[in-house]
């Protein structure tokens, strides 16, 4: 299980960032994700000496008192290996993050998708997926799917059919938008069509509208998005090679 902190002095920024971690609670039961709340840093400093720290912290940088910079020092002073993300009104204040050796910064008001790209990569970072995967909604129940052994997504009507390396199928409700916002931080996926999310790690031949993967299949590739396919490939094998 993993233990997720905010720390926020102000109740509608604290009622926001609560729901984003509610819903990313509920889109990833695999993590086991545990959430804790305090609006003021003294709080959470007084739950760090009686029960020990957490593994992510999302730490709000104007707070008065004590800024989320200061309250961050105090948190890696402890000695534990921790994720830090401040939350900031401003950009000005992104420079402020790297004296903590802190993730990043996420600007509010926050949305949705740079909130789960942040915290997804910030639990791979902590070593809590060592193989990536994710829990898929398929009419038999729920299925663990490991990204690598993902190939494809494919739209049908009302279903979305998942293609895995050993040729089997399991089929979700799930919409493509949805399925594709949790693949969105691995650089391993794209969406060359309206209708497909192709793994670019199973790409065998990509030859202009169309693209081979190692299943055999070939997908289509719309025109506008053949060029970001191309540079998307071309950014995937360079990450690859330099990790070898």
């Amino acid at each position: 299980m993993l233990t997720l902190c905010i720390c926020d002095d102000s109740p509608e920024d604290t009622t926001q960032i609560r729901a984003l971690a509610d819903r990313f609670v509920q889109e990833h039961p695999e993590l086991g994700l545990r959430t804790e709340f305090f609006s003021s840093p003294f709080d959470l400093l007084e739950h760090l000496d009686e029960k020990g720290g957490f593994d992510l912290y999302l730490l709000d940088i104007l707070m008065p008192h004590m800024k989320g910079i200061e309250l961050a020092r105090r948190i890696r002073e402890r000695g534990e290996p921790a994720e830090l993300i401040f939350l900031t009104i401003s950009r000005e204040y992104a420079l402020d993050a790297f004296e903590v050796d802190a993730s990043g910064y996420l600007v509010k008001p926050v949305g949705w998708e740079k909130f789960q790209r942040a915290l997804l990569a910030s639990v791979h970072r902590l070593g809590g997926a060592e193989v990536p995967s994710f829990l898929l909604r398929t009419k038999a129940g729920l299925r663990k799917i490991l990204f690598r052994e993902l190939v494809m997504v494919e739209s049908f009507d009302h279903d979305r059919v998942c293609t895995l390396s050993d040729h089997s199928k399991a089929v979700t409700a799930d919409t493509l938008s949805s399925l594709m916002e949790r693949l969105s931080f691995d650089h391993r996926f794209f969406s060359p069509h309206r209708a497909y999310i192709i793994n670019l790690e199973h790409i065998t031949a990509l030859n202009g509208p169309s693209v081979t993967l190692s299943t055999g299949r070939c997908v289509p590739v719309s025109r506008p998005k053949l060029a970001a396919l191309k540079k998307a490939y071309m950014d995937f094998l360079f990450l690859t090679n330099c990790r070898l």
